[in-house]
């Protein structure tokens, strides 16, 4: 799809001399463009925020995207410029899938505003389109130009115009938007439960480990940087994220497109010292960055931390760092705070969608992702840990999960 240019060098032809009596475009204007993008023309990376893109959307000299709402109408002023008086006349604008402008009008002398609704409606189906219409008009000598074009995106909804997390992924730019449309339009589907399953699906295992595949500057796997936050993401993504980075983008790109529903970022754990680990402790990310598991204690002397481990362990036995290779070539047992997942809702379905671990129907079965719950001595930073008990097992394992992470590390361990 090639990377958004927010303008055109030339709105039309307009390279030939207009006849004397001819009708001019001077520009349009899309009332109902949803006026909500950013990074117009700006080099602003994945950043918010970028200035407003400009209006008109359309003039001789540049052409500027728009947004609109699937299913709806196309409203737009037309700028004209009449040379002579002129009328009555029918003026006609012929585009795609069916939309068309018809409108009988009195020309006087100079310029003249004209208010314009589609006599059909955009479809129902999210796409980039290019808004090609063709202009005519009867009892006029001609108007000109005879062709003008805009590239729109054909949303569910309006996009976010202001960001609500702290990386700010969810507020609308044309790059952003333009990445968002090329993975999701592909699927032919506006069921929202859909759309979000099908964008978890390009991230089928989380990753722990930075890669030296990804610029520094981006902080993979974690994604906090102020180039973006996760929306780098998309440059690298078969070096994946961590689970909440995941998560971030997917909704960052829900908001690009207005898709209805609500999304809210979870993390979820348990606790030995609340019911033995059997029940999910569950927290609002945004609201608390800190949440997770945090618990500690001290016995014989030992210093020990509770973690959700991702596979297999056995007490008293001692484990290379977390997610990294053990001597057979294995993956070492991944030490976790919390799963971060997508709680999304819409028609009255919610469902748990979990960076790389898959869709869940409850709060309960995100624990299930995990192999366990441990109490574990760290033994520094290279030396390990040895599990000292194991709380509980969940029935659930990673299995799956844990072979595409190998298969992560082996292709990290190859660069």
């Amino acid at each position: 799809m090639g990377e958004p240019s927010g303008e055109a060098p030339r709105g039309g032809d307009t390279s030939a001399r207009a006849p004397e009596n001819a009708i001019s475009i001077e520009s349009i204007q899309f009332e109902s463009d949803h006026g909500l993008l950013r990074g117009c023309g700006e080099d602003i990376g994945w950043r918010w925020p970028g200035r407003r893109c400009p209006e008109p959307q359309w003039s001789p000299s540049s052409v500027v995207p728009i947004s609109h709402t699937m299913g709806e109408k196309i409203r737009l002023r037309l700028a004209l410029d009449a040379k002579a008086a002129a009328g009555p006349i029918l003026l006609r604008g012929e585009g795609p899938d069916g939309i068309s402008f018809t409108e009988s009008i009195s020309l006087l002398p100079g310029a003249t505003s004209i208010p314009l609704t589609s006599e059909g409606a955009l479809g129902r189906r999210m796409r980039k389109l290019s808004l090609d219409l063709r202009w005519s008009v009867e009892g006029a000598s001609s108007i000109v130009p005879a062709s003008t074009a805009v590239p729109v995106f054909v949303t569910m909804g309006p996009p976010r115009d202001r960001p609500r997390a702290p990386y700010e992924e969810d507020a609308v730019t044309l790059r952003r938007l333009e990445k968002a449309m090329e993975w999701v339009e592909p699927a032919s589907t506006i069921d929202p439960h859909s759309i979000v399953a099908g964008l978890m699906r390009r991230f089928p295992y989380y990753a722990l480990l930075p890669s030296p595949r990804v610029p520094p500057e981006y902080d993979h796997p974690r994604y906090f940087n102020n180039l973006g936050g996760a929306w780098p993401m998309v440059e690298h993504a078969e070096e994946s994220g961590e689970c909440q980075a995941i998560v971030r983008l997917v909704r960052g790109m829900l908001a690009q497109l207005g898709v209805p529903g609500e999304a809210r970022m979870l993390v979820v754990w348990a606790d030995p010292e609340y019911g033995g680990g059997a029940h999910p402790i569950v927290a609002d990310w945004e609201k608390d960055p800190s949440a997770g598991l945090s618990r500690r204690r001290k016995v014989r002397g030992k210093e020990l931390v509770a973690a959700l481990v991702d596979s297999p362990v056995e007490e008293g036995k001692v484990y290379p760092p977390s997610h990294t290779r053990a001597a057979d070539g294995r993956a070492s047992p991944g030490l976790n705070r919390y799963e971060a997942c997508l709680e999304f809702s819409h028609g009255g379905l919610t469902r748990y969608y979990c960076g790389g671990a898959g869709v869940l129907s409850s709060r309960r079965d995100i624990l299930r992702v995990f192999w366990g719950l441990v109490w574990v001595e760290l033994l520094g930073d290279d030396e390990g840990f040895r599990v000292e008990k194991i709380v509980r097992r969940y029935r659930g394992s990673r299995a799956n999960l844990g072979s595409r992470l190998r298969s992560f590390l082996e292709r990290w361990g190859e660069a």
